[in-house]
């Protein structure tokens, strides 16, 4: 639907439980936002208001003294306070979107998929993906390479698909009344099967027209994202440093020991403290251990574990 921001496809919380509702096509913005505001303005709300606005003209009328300007603080404040109160109740009743219904539906305003529970299984998950599918048509990335007036007409075929299949709802209690009467002949029963197997047939028709579209766009949105992570790929390893760049910090770092080296040895000598533990035979190495240096190992016995172990 083009006359939507986002999707005619919302999630409510209803009277009966949250659900998933298809606005109808001539829904305007401008219609549904002024159905949300009137839905958060509760009769109270304005009251208060009303009395509210009438006190602070008695205020203003009785004088500017100390009791005229306490009367007019305190009016401000209440009426602060409620419509304060009026935006947290109006974002209460909002769901997952911002533009969430929180009211009833009218009659023609909206098909709820709840509304077709009672047709089975089958036709209630067909019209649950019916409306996702719209929904995803209206909200992918893809929308700005397709036609623009393709969601709004595949809003507009799915509400009339729905419209067909609830006026075969007379069609299918009949179909349900032949088939257990006796007295109903073979050519009635047929025809009101062939009847509902018409509607069930089309209706999955365009679920599989409708999922001919998603497929595509969603094979698009694919590339999109390929596109996407191989430029920011390109652009993540352009920034890190070339060879020449980390070759002349090899170098840079290889001198590094070599001056230390020089005056550690010139200190040596200097200081005259000694040779160095590399510069002695390899028998005369330190040995290696797992205790560091700095840590005094306890004499066995003397207490720890290893202590109360030989106690």
């Amino acid at each position: 639907m083009g006359n939507l921001r986002h999707s005619p496809v919302l999630d409510g919380v209803f009277p009966d439980g949250p659900d998933t509702v298809l606005l109808h096509p001539a829904v305007t913005a401008r219609r549904w936002r002024r159905r949300q505001i009137a839905a958060a303005v509760r009769p109270g709300t304005v009251l208060k208001g009303l009395v509210g606005a009438a006190v602070v003209g008695f205020a203003l009328v009785a004088g500017n003294g100390f009791a005229g300007k306490f009367i007019f603080t305190a009016v401000v404040l209440i009426v602060a306070l409620a419509g304060w109160r009026a935006t947290c109740v109006a974002r209460e009743g909002r769901g997952p979107h911002g533009d969430t219904p929180g009211t009833r539906l009218r009659r023609g305003e909206g098909w709820r998929s709840r509304d077709f529970a009672d047709l089975g299984a089958d036709t209630a998950r067909l019209v649950r993906e019916l409306l996702a599918g719209v929904d995803e048509l209206h909200r992918t990335p893809a929308r700005a390479w397709i036609d623009p007036a393709l969601p709004g007409e595949a809003h507009r075929v799915v509400w009339q698909t729905l419209c067909c299949l609830d006026r075969s709802r007379d069609a299918r209690a009949l179909a349900e009344e032949l088939a257990t009467d006796p007295d109903a002949g073979e050519d009635l029963v047929a025809a009101a099967r062939q009847a509902v197997t018409t509607i069930d047939h089309g209706l999955g028709e365009v679920a599989r027209h409708l999922h001919g579209c998603l497929l595509l766009t969603r094979a698009w949105e694919a590339k999109l994202r390929r596109t996407d992570l191989t430029h920011r790929t390109g652009n993540v390893l352009a920034a890190l440093p070339g060879h020449d760049h980390l070759r002349r910090l090899t170098q840079a770092a290889e001198v590094l020991p070599q001056n230390v080296f020089a005056h550690v040895t010139a200190a040596r000598d200097v200081t005259q403290a000694g040779e160095f533990p590399w510069e002695r035979p390899s028998t005369e190495w330190p040995r290696l251990t797992l205790v560091p240096p700095h840590r005094a190992t306890a004499p066995r016995g003397a207490g720890g574990p290893a202590g109360e172990g030989s106690s």
